[in-house]
């Protein structure tokens, strides 16, 4: 769609087309709804714009070339609370009304164990600042959708497992099995759902997962070097915390005996909007 021509309302507008908004874009287009995206270089069709993230410049944003849209998904986090502030005020000025935000973040803030939508919230994990964004948003009656371990298509976690190479990274993986995961698929559909049943999820913050976990001492077993794998084995059998924690046998018994038990619970956002996760990692 060349969203340069767009000059009536359309359902949804993608403020950073990403990785994301391709799974989006892909589902909207299967289903012949109508949609407009923007990246910082316009390309294929996109409309050229970026947020400025210094307070400084936020005075006014400038919202002169987006289209109108019923919904608007913010893919980016927006760091500062004025200039989040201005994006909104600057839209609804232009076009009157109530604009339907949705913004994309992450569950790392969520520390609780288990730990659903409703908290507990460690603000001091939010290293990136994009918290500041979020409380815009809610106090606008927009919604925050929180998603761990995106994947899909060129990302895959089987790509991630060389990442954790020394003892000390090898070690947290095996005292924390969880790999919580979402496929870009059901995200896109997830992100579809809210903009069909937005009075459902204005002012709430959600959290989206595939409703289980997987583990990584799997992982590593599946796709993990063999230098890996070696040492793997050998903090089971010397380390005492992973030896407490894991019990007695080798890398393949501990993954028969299970118990890796999700710590993000999402039941919540599948059910309020009468969704089920299609797309499941499968590891050898």
């Amino acid at each position: 769609m060349d969203s340069r021509k767009i000059s009536t309302e359309i359902p949804i507008l993608i403020l950073g087309l990403g990785w994301t908004g391709h799974f989006l874009v892909e589902l909207l287009s299967q289903l012949h709804i109508a949609y407009a995206a923007t990246t910082r270089h316009q390309t294929n069709g996109t409309i050229q714009w970026e947020l400025p993230q210094d307070n400084n410049n936020c005075t006014q944003v400038d919202v002169s070339n987006l289209p109108r849209a019923q919904t608007v998904l913010i893919t980016f986090p927006v760091l500062s609370q004025v200039c989040m502030t201005a994006l909104i005020n600057s839209y609804e000025s232009k076009y009157g009304g109530e604009t339907q935000w949705i913004l994309l973040s992450s569950t790392r803030p969520f520390s609780g164990n288990p730990s659903d939508r409703h908290g507990p919230i460690d603000s001091s994990k939010d290293t990136s600042g994009r918290m500041n964004g979020e409380y815009v948003i809610l106090k606008r009656d927009g919604t925050v959708l929180h998603i761990s371990g995106l994947w899909g298509a060129q990302r895959q976690p089987r790509n991630w497992v060389p990442r954790f190479a020394t003892e000390q990274a090898i070690r947290g993986k095996l005292l924390a099995r969880q790999l919580h995961l979402i496929h870009g698929k059901d995200v896109a559909r997830a992100i579809l759902s809210i903009h069909q049943q937005f009075n459902r999820a204005k002012g709430e913050r959600w959290i989206a997962t595939d409703g289980g976990c997987n583990d990584w001492i799997q992982l590593f077993l599946a796709w993990g070097s063999e230098e890996q794998i070696k040492t793997a084995r050998d903090l089971v059998k010397n380390d005492s915390a992973c030896h407490q924690a894991l019990g007695d046998g080798s890398l393949e018994d501990i993954v028969a005996r299970g118990g890796v038990i999700p710590r993000l619970d999402s039941r919540d956002f599948w059910n309020t909007f009468q969704l089920h996760p299609n797309e499941f990692l499968q590891v050898p």
